[in-house]
């Protein structure tokens, strides 16, 4: 079942805080540490271990960052349904792994909310970056600190080896700084810097997963680095060359 009382009423309270940032969004603070309070809590409360409190908190932190950068209305209600959905699916996701650790569909719904999670968090970093001209450091802080952590929830699901689940993502987390240090230099938007690092990220990822997972295979890693390298080729070619601020 897709519907689950808790998780629901959980991501309604996420769905209300980021309305309420909208239109009072002077107390931006005040709600965003509320909603992180709430997060950590939630995370624990459905997943009965602190790890499944990491999505909720970080999808938070990233969810805001992004909501700022959005300045017309109707787009910010249509992201706020966006984001309200992702987070269901992290809580829906933690509550199924709770019942039932290798629930595969549940795994799926973890998935797709890290990403929506790394997206959120690439983009909205650089967009803040953009437009408040902060020390590159930070940004870069911001790329390891939220990939070592996202990516540390979901190895650890698969991987019951916590030394190599905390080596790999320090690895990549380390390698998503770097990145972030690289895309500092593109003449491009945060939205099309931020799709092409999660699709970086997402390579790194899928290597991990399935080196985890014992079943890497050679033609797959190099048909993806094809696949994605095309899809990232794309993505900037039919961007614009110039920060979209």
């Amino acid at each position: 079942m897709f519907l689950k009382l808790q998780p629901l009423l959980y991501s309604l309270i996420f769905f209300i805080g980021l309305e309420l940032i909208v239109f009072f969004h002077a107390n931006v603070l005040f709600i965003m540490f509320f909603l992180l309070l709430m997060a950590l809590f939630q995370g624990w409360k459905i997943g009965r271990k602190w790890k499944f409190s990491i999505l909720p908190i970080f999808f938070v932190i990233s969810s805001v960052a992004l909501l700022y950068l959005v300045t017309i209305r109707h787009y910010q209600q249509i992201y706020i349904i966006l984001a309200f959905v992702m987070y269901y699916l992290s809580l829906l996701g933690a509550y199924r792994l709770s019942k039932y650790e290798n629930d595969q569909t549940a795994k799926g719904m973890n998935t797709a909310a890290s990403m929506a999670t790394i997206f959120f968090t690439y983009a909205g970093a650089y967009g803040l970056y953009l437009n408040f001209l902060v020390p590159l450091y930070y940004l870069m802080l911001v790329y390891l600190v939220t990939t070592f952590f996202v990516s540390y929830q979901y190895f650890s699901i698969i991987c019951i080896n916590k030394k190599k689940v905390w080596l790999y993502s320090l690895v990549v987390s380390l390698v998503m700084a770097e990145i972030a240090w690289t895309i500092n230099f593109w003449p491009f938007g945060y939205l099309t810097s931020g799709a092409v690092a999660l699709i970086l990220y997402f390579v790194l990822w899928d290597i991990i997963q399935k080196n985890f997972l014992d079943i890497i295979r050679k033609k797959r890693i190099i048909f993806n680095l094809i696949f994605f390298s095309a899809l990232a080729s794309l993505v900037l070619i039919s961007s614009k060359w110039i920060p979209v601020i």
